[in-house]
Protein backbone atom coordinates (compact mmCIF):
# COMPACT_ATOMS: atom_id res chain seq x y z
CA UNK A 1 0.00 0.00 0.00
CA UNK A 2 1.20 3.70 -0.62
CA UNK A 3 1.59 4.34 3.09
CA UNK A 4 4.65 3.08 3.71
CA UNK A 5 8.06 5.12 4.19
CA UNK A 6 11.39 2.53 4.06
CA UNK A 7 14.43 4.32 4.68
CA UNK A 8 17.89 2.87 3.96
CA UNK A 9 21.37 4.69 4.51
CA UNK A 10 24.06 5.25 1.82
CA UNK A 11 26.29 2.38 0.76
CA UNK A 12 30.11 1.70 -0.39
CA UNK A 13 31.63 5.09 2.23
CA UNK A 14 29.52 4.55 4.74
CA UNK A 15 30.50 2.82 7.85
CA UNK A 16 29.09 2.91 11.22
CA UNK A 17 30.35 6.38 12.80
CA UNK A 18 31.97 6.12 16.54
CA UNK A 19 32.70 9.14 17.91
CA UNK A 20 30.40 11.76 19.82
CA UNK A 21 27.60 12.47 18.46
CA UNK A 22 27.10 15.49 19.96
CA UNK A 23 28.98 16.71 17.15
CA UNK A 24 27.79 15.79 14.35
CA UNK A 25 23.95 15.32 14.93
CA UNK A 26 21.08 16.65 12.85
CA UNK A 27 21.25 20.22 13.98
CA UNK A 28 19.89 23.14 12.48
CA UNK A 29 21.80 26.16 12.24
CA UNK A 30 19.75 27.86 14.83
CA UNK A 31 20.02 24.75 17.48
CA UNK A 32 23.29 25.31 20.14
CA UNK A 33 25.41 22.37 20.66
CA UNK A 34 25.84 20.80 23.70
CA UNK A 35 29.01 22.19 26.05
CA UNK A 36 32.17 20.43 25.31
CA UNK A 37 30.55 19.14 21.60
CA UNK A 38 33.67 18.92 18.84
CA UNK A 39 36.49 18.23 21.47
CA UNK A 40 36.78 14.42 21.26
CA UNK A 41 39.63 14.76 19.75
CA UNK A 42 40.29 10.70 18.91
CA UNK A 43 37.83 11.47 15.79
CA UNK A 44 40.50 13.74 13.97
CA UNK A 45 43.47 11.90 15.49
CA UNK A 46 44.02 9.52 12.49
CA UNK A 47 42.89 9.45 8.62
CA UNK A 48 41.00 6.17 8.93
CA UNK A 49 38.90 7.60 11.90
CA UNK A 50 38.15 11.02 10.37
CA UNK A 51 37.48 8.95 7.29
CA UNK A 52 34.27 7.69 9.40
CA UNK A 53 33.37 11.04 9.52
CA UNK A 54 33.43 12.00 5.87
CA UNK A 55 31.71 8.87 5.26
CA UNK A 56 29.09 9.68 7.55
CA UNK A 57 28.47 13.07 5.29
CA UNK A 58 28.49 11.14 2.15
CA UNK A 59 25.70 9.32 3.79
CA UNK A 60 23.71 12.40 3.86
CA UNK A 61 22.82 12.74 0.59
CA UNK A 62 19.24 12.19 0.02
CA UNK A 63 17.84 8.80 -0.03
CA UNK A 64 15.83 9.36 -3.40
CA UNK A 65 15.78 5.86 -4.21
CA UNK A 66 14.02 4.67 -0.81
CA UNK A 67 11.43 7.31 -1.60
CA UNK A 68 7.93 6.85 -2.66
CA UNK A 69 6.92 10.23 -2.92
CA UNK A 70 9.30 11.12 -5.82
CA UNK A 71 9.73 14.92 -7.13
CA UNK A 72 8.16 14.40 -10.70
CA UNK A 73 4.48 14.08 -8.60
CA UNK A 74 5.31 18.25 -7.92
CA UNK A 75 5.18 18.29 -11.03
CA UNK A 76 3.19 18.05 -14.37
CA UNK A 77 5.21 14.34 -14.98
CA UNK A 78 3.37 12.27 -12.76
CA UNK A 79 0.80 12.20 -11.00
CA UNK A 80 0.82 10.52 -7.17
CA UNK A 81 -1.97 7.88 -6.85
CA UNK A 82 -2.77 8.58 -3.11
CA UNK A 83 -4.77 11.71 -2.93
CA UNK A 84 -3.24 11.95 0.60
CA UNK A 85 0.41 12.42 -1.18
CA UNK A 86 2.12 15.97 -1.32
CA UNK A 87 1.87 16.70 -4.71
CA UNK A 88 -1.64 16.18 -4.22
CA UNK A 89 -2.33 17.54 -1.07
CA UNK A 90 -0.39 20.63 -0.90
CA UNK A 91 2.10 21.36 -3.84
CA UNK A 92 -0.34 21.04 -6.93
CA UNK A 93 -3.55 22.33 -4.54
CA UNK A 94 -2.05 25.82 -4.07
CA UNK A 95 -1.77 24.78 -0.73
CA UNK A 96 2.10 25.31 0.08
CA UNK A 97 2.12 28.07 3.40
CA UNK A 98 5.07 28.89 5.97
CA UNK A 99 3.62 25.65 8.06
CA UNK A 100 3.60 22.95 5.61
CA UNK A 101 6.46 23.33 3.80
CA UNK A 102 7.28 20.35 1.48
CA UNK A 103 10.63 18.47 2.04
CA UNK A 104 11.12 17.28 -1.11
CA UNK A 105 11.57 13.57 -1.44
CA UNK A 106 13.50 11.87 1.62
CA UNK A 107 13.84 15.35 2.88
CA UNK A 108 15.63 16.60 0.14
CA UNK A 109 15.30 20.04 0.46
CA UNK A 110 13.84 20.13 4.11
CA UNK A 111 15.53 23.19 5.39
CA UNK A 112 16.68 21.98 8.84
CA UNK A 113 18.04 18.55 7.45
CA UNK A 114 20.30 20.42 5.01
CA UNK A 115 21.46 23.17 7.53
CA UNK A 116 22.48 19.82 9.81
CA UNK A 117 24.23 18.46 6.67
CA UNK A 118 26.17 21.71 6.52
CA UNK A 119 26.99 21.73 9.90
CA UNK A 120 28.62 18.32 9.81
CA UNK A 121 30.81 20.13 6.83
CA UNK A 122 31.50 22.98 8.74
CA UNK A 123 32.88 20.52 11.79
CA UNK A 124 34.98 18.67 9.53
CA UNK A 125 36.66 21.55 7.77
CA UNK A 126 37.33 23.25 10.99
CA UNK A 127 38.68 20.21 12.86
CA UNK A 128 40.53 18.42 9.72
CA UNK A 129 42.25 22.26 9.89
CA UNK A 130 42.89 21.95 13.83
CA UNK A 131 44.23 18.69 13.32
CA UNK A 132 46.10 19.04 10.33
CA UNK A 133 49.52 17.60 11.65
CA UNK A 134 47.53 13.97 11.91
CA UNK A 135 47.48 14.03 8.17
CA UNK A 136 49.26 13.27 5.28
CA UNK A 137 49.09 16.39 3.11
CA UNK A 138 47.44 14.22 -0.25
CA UNK A 139 44.89 12.65 2.00
CA UNK A 140 43.90 16.31 3.88
CA UNK A 141 43.35 17.88 0.76
CA UNK A 142 41.57 15.55 -0.98
CA UNK A 143 38.95 15.14 2.01
CA UNK A 144 38.80 19.27 2.30
CA UNK A 145 38.09 19.26 -1.52
CA UNK A 146 35.51 16.80 -1.39
CA UNK A 147 33.90 17.91 2.19
CA UNK A 148 33.45 21.20 0.25
CA UNK A 149 31.95 20.00 -2.61
CA UNK A 150 29.07 18.39 -0.45
CA UNK A 151 29.00 21.86 1.61
CA UNK A 152 28.21 23.21 -1.95
CA UNK A 153 25.71 20.43 -3.36
CA UNK A 154 23.87 20.47 0.47
CA UNK A 155 23.59 24.27 -0.09
CA UNK A 156 22.64 24.44 -3.69
CA UNK A 157 19.74 22.31 -3.17
CA UNK A 158 18.53 24.72 -0.67
CA UNK A 159 18.93 27.81 -2.92
CA UNK A 160 17.01 26.16 -5.84
CA UNK A 161 14.50 26.34 -3.41
CA UNK A 162 14.34 29.14 -1.39
CA UNK A 163 16.63 31.64 -3.02
CA UNK A 164 19.07 33.24 -0.60
CA UNK A 165 20.18 31.81 2.31
CA UNK A 166 21.76 32.48 5.52
CA UNK A 167 25.78 31.59 4.64
CA UNK A 168 27.44 29.40 7.60
CA UNK A 169 30.85 28.71 7.13
CA UNK A 170 31.39 27.39 11.12
CA UNK A 171 29.90 25.64 12.85
CA UNK A 172 28.08 27.69 15.56
CA UNK A 173 28.85 26.98 19.29
CA UNK A 174 27.52 30.01 21.55
CA UNK A 175 26.91 28.55 24.46
CA UNK A 176 23.54 31.26 25.14
CA UNK A 177 22.70 31.43 22.16
CA UNK A 178 22.79 35.12 21.07
CA UNK A 179 25.59 35.44 18.25
CA UNK A 180 23.92 32.59 16.19
CA UNK A 181 21.66 34.22 14.39
CA UNK A 182 22.22 34.83 10.99
CA UNK A 183 20.90 36.72 7.93
CA UNK A 184 19.61 35.90 4.40
CA UNK A 185 22.40 36.76 2.04
CA UNK A 186 20.78 37.76 -1.49
CA UNK A 187 20.77 34.91 -4.01
CA UNK A 188 23.28 36.18 -6.01
CA UNK A 189 26.15 36.55 -2.44
CA UNK A 190 24.56 32.81 -2.18
CA UNK A 191 25.07 31.90 -5.71
CA UNK A 192 28.66 33.18 -5.57
CA UNK A 193 29.46 30.99 -2.37
CA UNK A 194 28.62 27.98 -4.13
CA UNK A 195 30.53 29.14 -6.81
CA UNK A 196 33.99 29.31 -4.88
CA UNK A 197 33.06 26.10 -2.76
CA UNK A 198 33.05 24.35 -6.30
CA UNK A 199 35.89 26.25 -7.96
CA UNK A 200 38.17 25.44 -4.84
CA UNK A 201 37.11 21.70 -4.57
CA UNK A 202 37.42 21.49 -8.54
CA UNK A 203 40.92 23.05 -8.20
CA UNK A 204 42.22 20.07 -6.13
CA UNK A 205 39.64 17.05 -6.54
CA UNK A 206 41.24 14.53 -9.41
CA UNK A 207 38.93 13.94 -12.98
CA UNK A 208 38.31 10.27 -11.85
CA UNK A 209 37.96 8.81 -8.26
CA UNK A 210 40.11 6.60 -6.43
CA UNK A 211 37.01 5.18 -4.61
CA UNK A 212 33.13 4.78 -6.29
CA UNK A 213 31.33 7.36 -4.99
CA UNK A 214 33.33 9.88 -3.98
CA UNK A 215 33.36 13.56 -5.46
CA UNK A 216 35.17 14.48 -8.67
CA UNK A 217 36.19 17.32 -10.67
CA UNK A 218 33.90 16.52 -13.13
CA UNK A 219 31.30 16.48 -9.89
CA UNK A 220 32.14 20.06 -8.54
CA UNK A 221 32.22 20.95 -12.05
CA UNK A 222 28.70 20.36 -12.81
CA UNK A 223 27.47 21.66 -9.73
CA UNK A 224 28.83 24.34 -10.48
CA UNK A 225 27.39 25.00 -13.58
CA UNK A 226 23.79 23.89 -12.53
CA UNK A 227 23.17 26.53 -10.41
CA UNK A 228 24.93 29.24 -13.03
CA UNK A 229 22.13 27.89 -14.73
CA UNK A 230 19.42 27.98 -12.22
CA UNK A 231 20.62 31.46 -11.46
CA UNK A 232 20.10 32.47 -15.84
CA UNK A 233 16.88 31.21 -16.23
CA UNK A 234 13.71 33.76 -16.39
CA UNK A 235 12.70 32.75 -12.71
CA UNK A 236 15.88 34.45 -11.19
CA UNK A 237 17.04 36.39 -14.42
CA UNK A 238 13.63 38.18 -15.29
CA UNK A 239 15.83 41.16 -17.26
CA UNK A 240 17.44 38.29 -19.46
CA UNK A 241 21.08 39.43 -18.75
CA UNK A 242 22.95 37.64 -21.81
CA UNK A 243 26.28 37.48 -19.59
CA UNK A 244 24.49 34.79 -16.71
CA UNK A 245 23.68 32.75 -19.57
CA UNK A 246 27.54 32.60 -20.99
CA UNK A 247 28.38 31.88 -18.18
CA UNK A 248 26.91 29.01 -17.43
CA UNK A 249 27.43 27.47 -21.06
CA UNK A 250 31.29 28.45 -20.02
CA UNK A 251 31.48 26.39 -17.39
CA UNK A 252 29.78 22.96 -18.78
CA UNK A 253 31.69 23.64 -21.57
CA UNK A 254 34.65 22.79 -19.18
CA UNK A 255 33.11 19.71 -18.05
CA UNK A 256 32.56 18.45 -22.01
CA UNK A 257 36.25 20.12 -22.98
CA UNK A 258 37.70 17.59 -20.37
CA UNK A 259 36.41 14.31 -22.29
CA UNK A 260 36.47 12.50 -19.09
CA UNK A 261 32.74 11.54 -19.81
CA UNK A 262 30.73 10.32 -22.52
CA UNK A 263 27.20 9.34 -23.32
CA UNK A 264 26.59 5.38 -22.01
CA UNK A 265 25.13 3.76 -25.65
CA UNK A 266 22.20 2.07 -24.11
CA UNK A 267 19.83 5.10 -22.11
CA UNK A 268 17.82 3.33 -20.39
CA UNK A 269 20.31 0.00 -19.18
CA UNK A 270 22.68 2.68 -17.50
CA UNK A 271 20.30 3.35 -14.45
CA UNK A 272 20.74 -0.47 -13.83
CA UNK A 273 22.83 -1.84 -11.26
CA UNK A 274 25.19 -3.60 -14.08
CA UNK A 275 26.00 -0.70 -15.20
CA UNK A 276 26.98 1.20 -12.34
CA UNK A 277 29.57 4.03 -12.51
CA UNK A 278 29.38 3.94 -16.29
CA UNK A 279 31.05 6.61 -18.65
CA UNK A 280 28.10 8.82 -18.16
CA UNK A 281 27.37 8.76 -14.45
CA UNK A 282 29.17 12.04 -12.88
CA UNK A 283 28.27 11.87 -9.36
CA UNK A 284 25.63 9.33 -7.65
CA UNK A 285 24.62 7.93 -4.26
CA UNK A 286 25.71 4.07 -4.64
CA UNK A 287 23.45 1.53 -2.90
CA UNK A 288 24.62 -2.31 -1.50
CA UNK A 289 22.88 -5.40 -0.37
CA UNK A 290 22.09 -7.04 2.34
CA UNK A 291 21.08 -3.80 4.71
CA UNK A 292 21.79 -0.91 2.61
CA UNK A 293 19.99 -1.86 -0.76
CA UNK A 294 16.89 0.18 -1.76
CA UNK A 295 13.23 -0.68 -2.49
CA UNK A 296 12.70 1.75 -5.88
CA UNK A 297 11.12 -1.64 -7.99
CA UNK A 298 8.16 -2.14 -4.90
CA UNK A 299 7.36 1.03 -3.91
CA UNK A 300 7.53 2.45 -7.61
CA UNK A 301 6.84 -0.10 -10.28
CA UNK A 302 3.67 -1.66 -12.37
CA UNK A 303 1.06 -3.00 -10.07
CA UNK A 304 -0.62 -6.04 -11.04
CA UNK A 305 1.77 -8.35 -12.35
CA UNK A 306 1.22 -12.04 -13.65
CA UNK A 307 -2.28 -12.10 -11.57
CA UNK A 308 -1.16 -10.53 -8.69
CA UNK A 309 -0.30 -7.58 -6.77
CA UNK A 310 3.44 -6.60 -7.26
CA UNK A 311 4.16 -2.84 -6.34
CA UNK A 312 2.95 0.38 -5.29
CA UNK A 313 2.85 2.43 -8.52
CA UNK A 314 3.77 5.55 -7.47
CA UNK A 315 5.54 6.26 -10.77
CA UNK A 316 2.46 7.13 -13.04
CA UNK A 317 3.06 9.05 -16.00
CA UNK A 318 0.41 11.16 -16.87
CA UNK A 319 -0.61 11.92 -20.68
CA UNK A 320 0.80 14.99 -20.73
CA UNK A 321 4.44 13.96 -20.57
CA UNK A 322 3.66 10.82 -23.07
CA UNK A 323 2.12 13.37 -25.87
CA UNK A 324 5.76 15.06 -25.28
CA UNK A 325 7.59 12.46 -26.68
CA UNK A 326 8.40 12.77 -30.24
CA UNK A 327 7.92 9.86 -32.97
CA UNK A 328 10.74 7.57 -34.28
CA UNK A 329 10.78 10.44 -37.41
CA UNK A 330 12.17 12.74 -34.72
CA UNK A 331 8.97 15.03 -35.37
CA UNK A 332 6.20 16.14 -32.02
CA UNK A 333 2.99 14.16 -32.72
CA UNK A 334 1.46 17.75 -32.88
CA UNK A 335 3.06 18.04 -36.34
CA UNK A 336 1.05 16.66 -38.82
CA UNK A 337 3.21 15.11 -41.32
CA UNK A 338 4.22 13.35 -37.70
CA UNK A 339 2.86 10.04 -38.60
CA UNK A 340 0.95 10.10 -35.34
CA UNK A 341 -2.22 8.09 -35.29
CA UNK A 342 -4.32 9.20 -32.38
CA UNK A 343 -6.51 5.39 -32.02
CA UNK A 344 -3.10 3.84 -32.31
CA UNK A 345 -0.84 6.18 -30.20
CA UNK A 346 2.15 3.90 -29.23
CA UNK A 347 3.25 2.88 -32.26
CA UNK A 348 6.20 4.62 -34.36
CA UNK A 349 7.08 6.56 -30.86
CA UNK A 350 10.93 7.45 -30.30
CA UNK A 351 13.04 4.84 -28.43
CA UNK A 352 13.05 6.75 -24.82
CA UNK A 353 9.43 6.12 -24.85
CA UNK A 354 9.84 2.48 -24.98
CA UNK A 355 12.62 2.59 -22.48
CA UNK A 356 10.51 4.65 -19.92
CA UNK A 357 6.84 3.98 -20.12
CA UNK A 358 4.95 0.72 -19.28
CA UNK A 359 1.70 1.15 -21.45
CA UNK A 360 -0.91 -1.02 -22.71
CA UNK A 361 -0.22 -3.90 -24.34
CA UNK A 362 3.31 -3.61 -23.04
CA UNK A 363 5.18 -6.03 -21.51
CA UNK A 364 6.52 -6.16 -17.67
CA UNK A 365 8.38 -9.20 -16.46
CA UNK A 366 6.58 -11.56 -19.19
CA UNK A 367 3.07 -10.20 -18.77
CA UNK A 368 1.01 -7.96 -20.97
CA UNK A 369 0.08 -5.28 -19.23
CA UNK A 370 -3.24 -4.19 -19.47
CA UNK A 371 -4.74 -0.72 -18.60
CA UNK A 372 -8.14 -0.81 -21.25
CA UNK A 373 -11.49 -1.63 -19.23
CA UNK A 374 -11.36 -4.73 -18.34
CA UNK A 375 -7.47 -4.66 -18.06
CA UNK A 376 -5.48 -5.78 -15.46
CA UNK A 377 -4.39 -2.72 -14.44
CA UNK A 378 -7.64 -1.08 -15.77
CA UNK A 379 -7.07 2.80 -15.17
CA UNK A 380 -8.33 3.84 -11.86
CA UNK A 381 -9.88 7.29 -12.08
CA UNK A 382 -11.32 6.57 -8.65
CA UNK A 383 -7.85 6.51 -6.80
CA UNK A 384 -9.71 3.57 -4.70
CA UNK A 385 -6.82 1.15 -5.61
CA UNK A 386 -2.66 1.80 -6.49
CA UNK A 387 -3.23 0.71 -9.82
CA UNK A 388 -2.73 4.13 -11.78
CA UNK A 389 -4.37 6.81 -12.13
CA UNK A 390 -2.89 7.72 -16.09
CA UNK A 391 -3.03 4.55 -17.30
CA UNK A 392 0.48 4.33 -17.45
CA UNK A 393 3.21 3.14 -15.00
CA UNK A 394 6.78 3.77 -16.01
CA UNK A 395 9.57 1.66 -16.13
CA UNK A 396 12.60 4.07 -16.61
CA UNK A 397 14.93 3.46 -13.42
CA UNK A 398 13.52 0.70 -12.62
CA UNK A 399 14.92 -3.19 -12.66
CA UNK A 400 12.60 -5.61 -15.00
CA UNK A 401 14.65 -8.52 -12.48
CA UNK A 402 13.76 -7.49 -9.27
CA UNK A 403 9.85 -8.22 -8.13
CA UNK A 404 8.29 -5.63 -6.33
CA UNK A 405 7.02 -7.78 -3.54
CA UNK A 406 10.79 -8.60 -3.14
CA UNK A 407 11.80 -5.41 -3.37
CA UNK A 408 9.44 -4.47 -0.68
CA UNK A 409 10.38 -7.12 1.79
CA UNK A 410 14.10 -6.93 1.25
CA UNK A 411 15.34 -4.03 -0.62
CA UNK A 412 17.29 -5.91 -2.66
CA UNK A 413 18.06 -2.90 -5.34
CA UNK A 414 21.41 -2.03 -5.88
CA UNK A 415 21.02 0.60 -8.74
CA UNK A 416 22.98 4.13 -8.29
CA UNK A 417 20.79 7.04 -7.70
CA UNK A 418 22.00 9.56 -9.82
CA UNK A 419 22.33 13.17 -9.31
CA UNK A 420 24.21 14.33 -12.49
CA UNK A 421 25.10 12.43 -15.86
CA UNK A 422 26.74 13.67 -18.61
CA UNK A 423 23.49 14.10 -20.74
CA UNK A 424 22.49 16.97 -18.63
CA UNK A 425 25.69 18.85 -19.15
CA UNK A 426 25.14 18.98 -23.21
CA UNK A 427 21.59 20.05 -22.33
CA UNK A 428 22.80 22.32 -20.27
CA UNK A 429 25.28 23.47 -22.35
CA UNK A 430 23.19 23.84 -25.37
CA UNK A 431 20.09 25.57 -23.64
CA UNK A 432 23.07 28.43 -22.13
CA UNK A 433 24.98 28.92 -25.41
CA UNK A 434 21.44 29.18 -26.96
CA UNK A 435 20.21 31.47 -24.68
CA UNK A 436 23.44 33.69 -24.93
CA UNK A 437 24.26 33.72 -28.51
CA UNK A 438 21.59 32.00 -30.14
CA UNK A 439 21.75 28.45 -31.92
CA UNK A 440 24.94 28.02 -33.43
CA UNK A 441 26.88 24.73 -34.41
CA UNK A 442 28.14 24.13 -30.62
CA UNK A 443 24.34 23.86 -29.63
CA UNK A 444 23.26 21.37 -32.78
CA UNK A 445 26.03 19.42 -31.91
CA UNK A 446 25.48 19.01 -28.32
CA UNK A 447 21.72 18.10 -29.09
CA UNK A 448 22.30 15.81 -31.75
CA UNK A 449 24.79 13.74 -29.61
CA UNK A 450 21.51 13.32 -27.41
CA UNK A 451 18.96 12.62 -29.93
CA UNK A 452 21.68 10.00 -31.74
CA UNK A 453 21.83 8.00 -28.72
CA UNK A 454 18.40 7.00 -29.18
CA UNK A 455 18.41 7.24 -32.85
CA UNK A 456 16.72 10.51 -33.35
CA UNK A 457 17.87 12.14 -36.92
CA UNK A 458 19.70 15.42 -35.97
CA UNK A 459 17.85 18.32 -35.98
CA UNK A 460 17.05 20.80 -38.66
CA UNK A 461 19.15 23.43 -39.92
CA UNK A 462 18.10 27.06 -39.59
CA UNK A 463 16.04 26.89 -36.36
CA UNK A 464 15.36 30.17 -34.74
CA UNK A 465 16.73 30.89 -31.27
CA UNK A 466 12.93 30.33 -29.75
CA UNK A 467 12.58 27.32 -31.80
CA UNK A 468 15.94 25.55 -30.20
CA UNK A 469 14.86 26.85 -26.96
CA UNK A 470 11.22 24.94 -27.60
CA UNK A 471 13.37 21.58 -28.57
CA UNK A 472 15.92 21.93 -25.56
CA UNK A 473 13.15 22.00 -23.06
CA UNK A 474 11.32 19.19 -24.61
CA UNK A 475 14.34 17.43 -24.86
CA UNK A 476 15.27 18.27 -21.05
CA UNK A 477 11.45 16.64 -19.61
CA UNK A 478 11.60 13.13 -21.69
CA UNK A 479 15.59 12.76 -21.50
CA UNK A 480 15.71 13.40 -17.60
CA UNK A 481 11.85 11.87 -17.18
CA UNK A 482 11.59 10.32 -13.33
CA UNK A 483 14.92 11.85 -12.21
CA UNK A 484 13.72 14.27 -10.13
CA UNK A 485 14.96 17.36 -12.86
CA UNK A 486 11.43 18.80 -13.69
CA UNK A 487 10.25 20.98 -10.61
CA UNK A 488 13.36 22.71 -11.06
CA UNK A 489 13.06 23.81 -14.71
CA UNK A 490 9.51 24.31 -14.76
CA UNK A 491 10.37 26.86 -11.76
CA UNK A 492 13.62 28.09 -13.33
CA UNK A 493 11.42 28.72 -16.56
CA UNK A 494 9.19 30.18 -14.84
CA UNK A 495 6.50 28.20 -16.77
CA UNK A 496 4.54 27.34 -13.70
CA UNK A 497 1.64 30.09 -14.14
CA UNK A 498 3.14 31.93 -17.22
CA UNK A 499 3.08 30.46 -20.83
CA UNK A 500 2.09 26.63 -20.90
CA UNK A 501 1.66 27.41 -17.17
CA UNK A 502 2.11 23.80 -16.42
CA UNK A 503 0.68 23.88 -12.83
CA UNK A 504 -2.22 25.65 -13.50
CA UNK A 505 -3.24 23.22 -16.49
CA UNK A 506 -5.13 20.15 -15.94
CA UNK A 507 -3.48 16.51 -15.74
CA UNK A 508 -4.58 14.07 -18.05
CA UNK A 509 -4.38 10.37 -17.90
CA UNK A 510 -5.62 7.77 -20.81
CA UNK A 511 -8.89 5.85 -21.00
CA UNK A 512 -9.01 2.57 -23.16
CA UNK A 513 -12.61 1.89 -23.82
CA UNK A 514 -13.43 -1.44 -26.54
CA UNK A 515 -16.04 -0.93 -29.36
CA UNK A 516 -18.63 -3.43 -28.61
CA UNK A 517 -19.20 -3.87 -32.34
CA UNK A 518 -16.11 -3.26 -33.45
CA UNK A 519 -13.59 -4.81 -30.83
CA UNK A 520 -11.42 -1.96 -32.03
CA UNK A 521 -9.91 -0.07 -29.01
CA UNK A 522 -10.62 3.87 -28.57
CA UNK A 523 -8.47 6.16 -27.01
CA UNK A 524 -9.43 8.85 -24.86
CA UNK A 525 -7.47 11.51 -23.16
CA UNK A 526 -10.09 11.83 -19.38
CA UNK A 527 -8.82 14.70 -17.38
CA UNK A 528 -7.76 13.68 -13.96
CA UNK A 529 -7.25 16.36 -11.91
CA UNK A 530 -7.15 20.32 -12.18
CA UNK A 531 -3.36 21.44 -11.25
CA UNK A 532 -3.55 25.26 -8.69
CA UNK A 533 -0.60 26.86 -8.32
CA UNK A 534 0.33 30.36 -7.64
CA UNK A 535 3.49 32.46 -8.99
CA UNK A 536 5.23 33.41 -5.46
CA UNK A 537 5.27 29.30 -4.75
CA UNK A 538 8.54 29.14 -7.05
CA UNK A 539 10.18 30.08 -4.39
CA UNK A 540 9.53 27.95 -1.08
CA UNK A 541 8.39 29.65 2.48
CA UNK A 542 11.20 29.62 4.78
CA UNK A 543 9.40 27.46 7.50
CA UNK A 544 7.74 29.16 10.22
CA UNK A 545 9.29 27.44 13.31
CA UNK A 546 12.61 28.54 11.60
CA UNK A 547 11.55 32.15 11.48
CA UNK A 548 10.01 32.23 14.61
CA UNK A 549 13.66 31.08 16.12
CA UNK A 550 15.45 33.50 13.97
CA UNK A 551 13.71 37.25 13.74
CA UNK A 552 16.75 38.14 11.58
CA UNK A 553 15.28 36.06 8.79
CA UNK A 554 12.92 37.50 6.14
CA UNK A 555 10.38 35.57 4.63
CA UNK A 556 9.75 35.01 0.96
CA UNK A 557 7.42 36.71 -0.37
CA UNK A 558 3.57 35.89 -1.08
CA UNK A 559 3.99 34.06 2.58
Amino acid sequence: MKNKYLNRLYIPLFLVLIWSTSACKKDNFLDVPPKGSLTDATTFSSESNADLFVNDIYNQLPDMNNEYQVLDQYTDNDFPGAAWMTGQTTVRANGINPSNVPGGPAGSFNWTTQYGNIRKCNVFLQQAAKNKANFSADWYNQRVAEVTFLRAFFYSILYTNYGGLPLITAPLNNADGTDIFVERSTADQTLAFIEADCDAAAAVLPAQASQSGRATKGAALTLKGWVELFAASPLSNPSNDAGRWAKAAATNLQVMNANTYSLFPDYGAQFLSSNNWNSETIFARGYAVPNKGHNREGTLGPVIVNGVQQAWGNLAPTQNLVDDYEMDNGKPISDPTSGYDPQNPYVGREKRFYQSIVYDGSIWQGDTWLSRTGGNNQIDLGSSSDISNTGYNAKKTLDESIKGQTSLGISPGTSNYIFYRYAEVLLSYAEAQNEAVGPDQSVYTAVNKVRARVSLPALPAGLSQADMRTIIRRERRIEFAFEDKRWYDIRRWDITTKGPAVLTSPEYGMQITIDPSTKKLIYTPVQIFKNSFSEYMNWLPIPQGVIEQNKKLKQNPGY
